[in-house]
This record gives C-alpha cells, sequence and structure tokens, in this order.
C-alpha cells in the first residue's frame, strides 16, 4: 500500500512540475503601459526582427466597405504605426493621450501579425484574436464602465438548453445581477442578440455586459435584471470549443436560406429562461436587443411576437419596414415603453435605420433615435447598451390601442 501512495505521489509530481515546465519565466516587459497623461507605451522585444508595426482601434482609422447578405457595411479599419528598435532588442511605440475607451491592438513583425506576449488581455471577434486594453480618463466615462470597480458583482454562467423546434441542445451565456444567488427576488430580463460571425461569448466578451451592468446598478443608473445572451446562429449550437460541430464562425456563414430562423425558436429559450430563473414575466419587464444581424432579429422578433417585448433595441441593424407596415403598427398598438433605434453615422446600416425612424415619425409611431459619431463598430455597440440598459424596466404598463399606419408610399411622395 506504502509503495501504492508512493508511486501515486510521484506521479502526480511528475505531472505538475510537467505543466509548470510549460510556463515561461514572462517577458518582464510592461506593454502595454498606461501613462498618468493618458498616453500608452507599447513594447516587443525581438532582437531579430527588421520592422515591427503596431495596429489597433486606438490610431485613427480609414473606412472599409464590404457587403453581408446583400447589404453594404462600412467599417474602420484601424491604422497602422512603426515602433523604434531600442536597447537588447526592444520596439516600442508610444501613442497619443487616449479617452476613455476599451481598445484592442496587435504587432505586426516582419508583415506577420503576432500578438503581444507581455499582455494576457485578449479576446475574439468572430474569427480574429486581438491583445485588448481598458483606460479611463475620467470617472464615468466609456473605459470606466468596461472596467471592474470595487462594487457589488453579478454572475455570467454559460448555460445549456433543450431546443425541441431545432431538434437540439444550445448554449446561451446568461448575466445574474449581484445578490440573486442569495435572495428570492424576481428580475426583469433583458435578451441580448450578437451579431454576424458571433455567438453566445459576443457580448460577455466584446460588449462587457457584466462590467457595464455591475457598474450601473452600483451606481444606481439601472435596475437589476437578467441578461440572456444567446446563440443567434440557428444552426449553429455554440460557441468555438464548445460546439460538438466545430464550427467555425465567419461574417458569411452566419446566416442561411433556410425558412426555419432564430424567431422560430425563440419561445423554447425563453420557456427555459422563465423555467430555470427567477425571472418578472410579461411584457413590462421583456426586453429585446442586438446589435448588426441580432438588431434585424430582435426588430422581427418585435414584429412576430407583438405582445412580448415592452422594450426593443435596434443597434446599427433594424428589419425591413415594406410588407411589415400592418405589423409595425401592431407593435406600436401595444404602445411599447421605449423602441431604440441605434447607428453611426458612418454606419452604411444608417440608411436602414433613419429610414425606419423617418416612417415611423410620419406614423406618430414613438421612437428614440440615438445617432453616433463612427461606423459598424464594438466601441458604437458597448455605448448603446449603456445608454439603452439605463431606460428599461422603469416605466408603468400602458393599455393596446389601436393605431392608423401609411403605406412606404405616403412617405415618399
Amino acid at each position: 500500500m506504502k509503495r501504492l501512495l508512493f508511486a501515486a505521489s510521484l506521479l502526480l509530481f511528475a505531472t505538475a512540475a510537467s505543466a509548470q515546465q510549460a510556463l515561461g519565466p514572462g517577458t518582464g516587459i510592461v506593454s502595454p503601459e498606461i501613462h498618468p497623461d493618458n498616453t500608452v507605451t507599447f513594447r516587443y522585444q525581438n532582437p531579430k526582427a527588421k520592422v515591427v508595426q503596431i495596429t489597433g482601434d486606438f490610431l485613427p482609422a480609414q473606412p472599409v466597405e464590404v457587403e453581408v447578405d446583400g447589404q453594404k457595411i462600412q467599417f474602420t479599419a484601424p491604422g497602422v504605426e512603426d515602433l523604434k528598435e531600442g536597447a537588447d532588442g526592444v520596439w516600442e511605440f508610444t501613442s497619443a493621450p487616449l479617452t476613455g475607451e476599451l481598445y484592442s491592438y496587435s504587432f505586426i513583425v516582419d508583415g506577420k501579425k503576432v500578438m503581444d506576449p507581455s499582455n494576457v488581455h485578449q479576446n475574439r471577434d468572430v474569427a480574429t484574436w486581438t491583445n485588448i486594453f481598458t483606460l479611463s480618463a475620467r470617472p464615468g466615462d466609456p473605459g470606466w464602465y468596461y472596467e471592474v470597480h470595487d462594487v457589488p458583482h453579478g454572475t455570467v454562467s454559460h448555460v445549456w438548453y433543450d431546443c425541441p423546434t431545432l431538434g437540439k441542445q444550445r448554449r446561451m451565456t446568461v448575466y445574474t445581477p449581484a445578490g440573486y444567488e442569495t435572495g428570492n427576488q424576481h428580475y426583469p430580463v433583458l435578451y441580448l442578440l450578437h451579431g454576424s460571425g458571433g455567438d453566445e461569448d459576443a457580448w460577455a466578451d466584446l460588449g462587457r455586459t457584466a462590467q457595464i451592468m455591475d457598474n450601473l446598478v452600483a451606481e444606481g443608473k439601472a435596475r437589476p435584471m437578467i441578461v440572456v445572451m444567446p446563440n443567434g446562429v440557428w444552426f449553429n449550437q455554440a460557441a468555438p470549443g464548445a460546439a460538438v460541430n466545430n464550427f467555425q464562425p465567419t461574417m458569411a456563414n452566419s446566416r442561411s436560406q433556410s425558412t426555419v430562423e432564430i424567431e422560430d425558436s425563440f419561445p423554447d429559450l425563453m420557456t427555459f429562461v422563465e423555467k430555470h430563473y427567477r425571472v418578472s414575466k410579461g411584457y413590462s419587464n421583456t426586453a429585446v436587443a442586438g446589435l448588426s444581424m441580432g438588431g434585424r432579429q430582435s426588430c422581427m422578433l418585435s414584429l412576430r411576437y407583438p405582445d412580448t417585448f415592452g422594450y426593443v433595441g435596434l443597434f446599427s441593424g433594424v428589419g425591413g419596414i415594406e410588407g411589415n407596415e400592418e405589423r409595425f403598427a401592431t407593435v406600436f398598438a401595444y404602445q411599447p415603453k421605449l423602441y431604440f433605434i441605434a447607428c453611426g453615422k458612418d454606419d452604411g446600416v444608417m440608411v436602414g435605420s433613419r429610414r425606419l425612424k423617418d416612417w415611423c415619425d410620419f406614423q406618430g409611431f414613438p421612437v428614440q433615435f440615438y445617432e453616433s459619431e463612427g461606423g459598424h463598430t464594438w466601441r458604437n455597440w458597448r455605448t448603446y447598451l449603456t445608454r439603452f440598459a439605463q431606460q428599461l424596466f422603469k416605466q408603468q404598463p400602458r393599455a393596446p390601442r389601436p393605431v392608423r399606419f401609411s403605406g412606404m408610399s405616403d412617405i415618399e411622395e
């Protein structure tokens, strides 16, 4: 028995030692280094490199236009700057003073993109990994809301649920507010949908949902709520590494020509949430919002289930008006507490967003329209969520009323 215990101990020690051997000593280099004047210094050590550059969204950007689902969308491409080589092969670049924000960046070494080995903070957007850092120039700026502060924290969980409509298990990310596990209170719920190429991890990782909600609730600017972030690609189960089909995301493969879309299976998701979480049910306690593809899905969900969502947020994505005029009229017959349309002025989706806003204005349907700087970017979508969340679940319910509407031809004359 002693020999067996000794052998087992040696095996455990060897396994632990092997795991530790895989860990390097680190670079010993500080990168990025945020200075008191809000400039940031990036460092990369490689004495054999000939050219080292940095690209990131903290640099002046240039517009790039691509086509997604037959719709032209304008993105902003980050600029590129050279690093200067110093002692011991350490290359260095210092930015101009930056405003409060979450920033992403990568190095380009002799023409090849590499990660910053001195920065463990990374995230994935579709299939691209980048390093990230947050900077807050003053309390209350966007970067402040994306950072972790000494406030009560909610819980982020990855949850599998059965989806009979699609005949498979699917995965979602759920944020529950601070105190949920130890209390018995019921909470309103926001269903938050991602864009093309995204998945159930997108809003939690790129969108900083937990940090935004924790900080807003701690300040008393938002009500505590449950935030459900499902996978909006109906034929995909989960994010890479979690799905059995090992789905590889791209901007183009998130949509299909099938007649079965996420709107069809959404009742399965809501049924699971309302059964397994302490949810305050009903129109006045239920919101849906999304970005890009998720914005279109949110719009279509509001049309499909007009008596379900008392709050609707369309972030850089809207549904078509033509052929849906009567369905939009039905939505506003229920007098939604908030129908929020937000888009960047340089975003290709602005044409459709403003078209919907103008049509609703013409009909007398109350919508809130927010136009920001910039284009089709996470920098905008995080801001939209921050603004939208502060307005949720604060109004008293109103009774449905009959409405009249005119077709698109009337407004275009």
